[in-house]
């Protein structure tokens, strides 16, 4: 509101102070034209007594002032001044100012042009001094006038009209016409500021809906963010007692079907018919299922890993695999990564680690594998290398059937954690596995 009626009020004045100057101006030019006119008619017929350049005679003279005085024009003309060339005064109604010699006017100036110049109420010039006194409304106008031979402007007749009811008539228009813009601006005010208003209501409609969509939407966010958090610990409580189903079937199967297999192998090498054909037989069988019950048992093992750092962890799994397997390792790791972890994280670094490293002690053909494990900001980054015979990795996402985890089993328990596994490799070029995960996800 108030910038708007600032820039309108300043838009108002600057409209009605144009139109009344138009308005002024206009009536002032339409009533000097008519006075020049009228007043032509009454000098014409001394007129040719300018074109020589002389004074005029006294007939002459006393005819002009006889106008003025007498006639209806004097009711109009208070004084009057007849300029000759160089701005000598010829004749005037104050007879103190013929032969007095003055400068130019602007008006005087575009008069001795040929054209009617005219002004209201602006008597600042030394010859005016005598018309200002009178106190009233003057119009005064500089008429040329012209050789009725050749056309040319031989004097300038100037006069002073009283504009007394010109002077009412300019301030009635003044009046109305500021009334007009007023009222007219105030007209548009009041619309503007109605559509205003309304806009802004709705503006404001539309912000409390979106701040309380905005609210809804924060409320949503915190929601899915609290069943996310409790999707990843549900996830993280299976894959843990996953974990601890597979370590018992590990332990069972290393404790009970293993050492029975065991005992009927001792059986037959004790007894009488270990030549036969069948014996063999059946002990080379009983052989490859205690490879087999081993395999899987490795496999499905844990350490204790409660008690373990990160490092440490990072260390028992390299130990164990060298124990299992043997083969060429060489690691890198940060002992920066020497605090305690989540028991989450250390068993997903546990099994990443058993997992790449087996794949690539089976597919690495006796060459070097190398283990780095660094800190990244808030996480951990494991990776293992070797330079075997590679892979296509869409083509091994699966579960391996001796029990270990196999890539797509590792991908899912560290996205349950918000890690990410990432696997380089093309057949004949080597395999890079990395996990990066967060140390300080919650268990």
């Amino acid at each position: 509101m108030l910038v708007g009626g600032l820039v309108m009020s300043a838009a108002a004045i600057i409209l009605g102070s144009w139109v009344t100057f138009r308005i002024e101006r206009g009536v002032v030019e339409n009533s000097a034209t008519s006075a020049a006119l009228y007043m032509e008619s009454f000098i014409s017929p001394v007129s040719h007594e300018f074109a020589d350049g002389e004074q005029l005679s006294d007939p002459s003279r006393a005819a002009l002032r006889k106008i003025f005085l007498q006639s209806a024009l004097g009711e109009r003309v208070v004084s009057y001044k007849i300029w000759g060339a160089g701005g000598e005064i010829i004749e005037a109604s104050n007879q103190g100012l013929v032969g007095q010699v003055f400068e130019l006017s602007d008006d005087q100036q575009a008069a001795w042009t040929g054209d009617i110049a005219v002004s209201f109420e602006d008597l600042k010039d030394v010859e005016d001094e005598g018309e200002a006194a009178l106190g009233i409304p003057l119009l005064e106008v500089y008429s040329p006038i012209f050789d009725p031979w050749s056309g040319e402007v031989i004097a300038v007749a100037e006069f002073y009209e009283d504009a007394s009811d010109l002077a009412t008539d300019i301030r009635d228009a003044r009046r109305s016409t500021w009334l007009i813009v007023a009222a007219v601006f105030v007209g548009s005010s009041v619309l503007l500021f109605g559509v205003v208003e309304a806009g802004s209501r709705q503006i404001e409609r539309q912000r409390l809906e979106l701040n309380n969509r905005l609210a809804e939407a924060e409320r949503l966010s915190r929601q899915n963010e609290d069943l996310s958090h409790r999707v990843r610990l549900a996830a993280q409580r299976s894959t843990a007692q996953a974990d601890r189903v597979m370590q018992r079937i590990g332990q069972e199967l290393h404790d009970g079907v293993a050492q029975h297999l065991s005992l009927a192998g001792l059986r037959l090498i004790d007894s009488e018919t270990e030549d036969v054909e069948d014996t063999k037989t059946v002990r080379n069988s009983l052989d490859a299922a205690m490879r087999e019950l081993r395999a899987i048992s490795r496999g499905l093992s844990l350490p204790d890993l409660e008690s373990l750092s990160l490092i440490a962890t990072i260390a028992r799994a390299i130990d164990d695999h060298a124990k299992a397997f043997g083969g060429n390792i060489e690691d890198s790791i940060d002992q920066s990564l020497n605090e305690p972890a989540p028991h989450a994280i250390k068993l997903c670094c546990y099994r990443f680690l058993q997992e790449t490293l087996y794949n690539a002690h089976k597919h690495a053909d006796g060459k070097a594998i190398t283990i780095t494990a660094e800190r990244r900001g808030p996480s951990v980054l494991l990776s293992v290398s070797d330079d075997g015979e590679g892979f296509e990795p869409r083509d091994h996402s699966y579960v391996r059937q001796d029990g270990g985890q196999g890539l797509m089993g590792l991908r899912d328990r560290a996205e349950t954690l918000r890690g990410h596994i990432e696997i380089v490799s093309r057949p004949g070029a080597g395999t890079t596995v990395s996990l990066e995960l967060p140390i300080t996800e919650t268990a």
